[in-house]
């Protein structure tokens, strides 16, 4: 009687157990990699302007300092530009590149429109007035590109040398370098880095676009679209070491792209390598997107990262794995041919890009400059016409797409700056010039990955001392799957449903052995 009660028990409990196992697979797909947490409604998804300016002006502390800076030359409202935008917090952090005299700072932030009442904010210098100092090459002098990881900590490359479009002499030159600066304690620097000459010579560079990989301690990848020697500078936190990588067919200038044509502005333009995205984790073992040999949730690895670049005067879009742009064995030995082998030519985009970004979903934001456009690309898809999908597009508002950031809440901040007319000295201080467009989205940035092995094990996190036990990085071991497909539900369930399901399949096995057991 006893083993019939006790056998009725493991029975009622084996029962349970699949009730467990049928609600675990009924349940709401979980979304991962992260994304916003509030809905996406029609009316978000269209990008609005929520701050334009005829010209740019900067947060004096009285107009005292105001008025001198205009009467000595150290602020002329026309020679002033901003490029990039990264939001972090209730801040928008733009950069001012000095390319004509009278930029006062290179780097600033306003608050974001929720928070402020004016259209047209003034720039506030960052980290300080002392930080942005002319001529100090301890202080910022031009900086373009600014990128901020998960922790808040912003990425700072500074090509050091100023004027850009002006000939002469009257250049500030010092050594280029990268800051690391802690927005959570207001700017305070973490890192210090100055780049090789061999890497980024002195005043023969031009540091622009910067993407930030969390694998193996953090890395960046950096456009240099120097004239001379354009590249992919790369600089690994962990190794404090930097190395460039060097592609003349996919990094330099298109003869067939150098003309520019934006509303009624024709400029001939021979520029290289410019725009950069990083991808999502991806498995390269996998030929397509249902591959009946390779099981994406449960066999293979999601190591690999593609590095998306294309040069301003380009039709065309191109990419290299992360992985062989952060070994530096690899850099130093191959050949251009080993280089060329590695690259990818995704096809001819319908006009010139110089902003993109990747959002932690794999969809690439890319501005289509003679198009007055900026379009949106699925990577999981084939890089065709009808994939490029164009989501706004403007002949007024939308001129020379530049800088993108995303937030906290999926928002898609847009620089549009009409650098044509800014370069052809052709900016009229009654029309609005410079405009932050915003777009809400249903992802995050790029740099909102899972944790994964690569960029969460103890192994290869930075704890502030340089590291030069790890020269190559290698694959050893696997990681979670950061694919929408997952979250769509074409492999199944999310990376975190898929583990409650193992572990119920584990205690229905447990109990079906207590069953023949008794």
């Amino acid at each position: 009687m006893k083993n019939i009660v006790k056998g009725a028990a493991l029975i009622a409990q084996f029962l349970g157990v699949l009730v467990l196992a049928a609600s675990a697979q009924n349940a709401d797909p979980v979304l991962y990699p992260p994304t916003p947490g509030t809905p996406t409604t029609q009316a978000d998804r269209q990008f609005r302007v929520v701050y334009e300016w005829n010209v740019m002006d900067f947060a004096y502390t009285t107009e005292d300092d105001r008025a001198r800076a205009l009467y000595s030359g150290e602020y002329i409202p026309k020679n002033v530009l901003i490029s990039d935008v990264k939001p972090y917090a209730n801040r928008l952090y733009v950069t001012v590149p000095r390319m004509l005299p009278g930029v006062p700072a290179t780097l600033g932030y306003f608050v974001r429109p929720e928070n402020n009442g004016r259209t047209d904010p003034e720039i506030v210098p960052f980290p300080s007035w002392a930080m942005n100092e002319r001529g100090n090459c301890s202080a910022l002098q031009f900086v373009q590109g600014i990128a901020i990881d998960k922790y808040g900590i912003m990425w700072v490359v500074d090509s050091g040398r100023t004027e850009t479009l002006q000939r002469g002499n009257n250049h500030v030159i010092c050594p280029p370098k990268l800051l690391l600066l802690d927005l959570k304690r207001n700017g305070s620097i973490v890192l210090r880095y100055e780049f090789p000459q061999e890497v980024v010579p002195i005043g023969n560079n031009y540091l622009n676009k910067i993407v930030i990989d969390d694998a193996f301690g953090g890395f960046v990848y950096i456009t240099d679209n120097s004239g001379s020697d354009p590249g992919i500078v790369v600089f690994s936190r962990r190794l404090h070491r930097s190395w460039k990588v060097r592609e003349n067919n996919s990094m330099r200038a298109a003869q067939n792209a150098v003309n520019f044509s934006i509303n009624e502005t024709q400029l001939t333009f021979s520029i290289h390598i410019d725009a950069i995205a990083l991808g999502p984790y991806y498995n390269p073992n996998v030929q397509n997107d249902i591959d009946p040999q390779v099981d994406p949730l449960l066999a293979n690895q999601n190591y690999e990262r593609n590095v998306y670049y294309t040069p301003l005067s380009s039709y065309h879009l191109y990419s290299l794995p992360a992985s062989l742009l952060r070994d530096p064995e690899y850099v130093a030995k191959a050949t251009p041919r080993d280089v060329l082998e590695a690259v990818t030519d995704y096809g001819r985009k319908s006009s010139q890009t110089d902003g993109m970004i990747m959002d932690n979903q794999g969809e690439l934001y890319f501005g289509l400059l003679g198009d007055h456009a900026i379009a949106r690309w699925d990577s999981y898809k084939p890089f065709t016409p009808k994939n490029q999908v164009v989501i706004a597009k403007d002949r007024t508002h939308i001129q020379w797409v530049d800088g993108m950031g995303f937030d906290h809440e999926g928002y898609l901040y847009v620089v549009v700056n009409r650098l044509h007319n800014f370069v052809a000295g052709r900016m009229q201080a009654n029309e609005a010039n410079f405009r932050i467009l915003r777009s809400k989205t249903n992802a995050l940035g790029y740099v909102n990955t899972p944790n994964n092995v690569f960029n969460n094990d103890v192994r290869y996190k930075y704890d502030g001392e340089v590291d030069n036990s790890l020269l190559h990085y290698g694959v050893s071991s696997t990681t979670p799957v950061s694919s929408r497909l997952e979250t769509a539900g074409i492999f199944g369930r999310g990376a975190a449903g898929g583990k409650e399901a193992s572990l119920v399949m584990i205690a229905i096995s447990l109990a079906l052995a207590k069953i023949l057991a008794a």
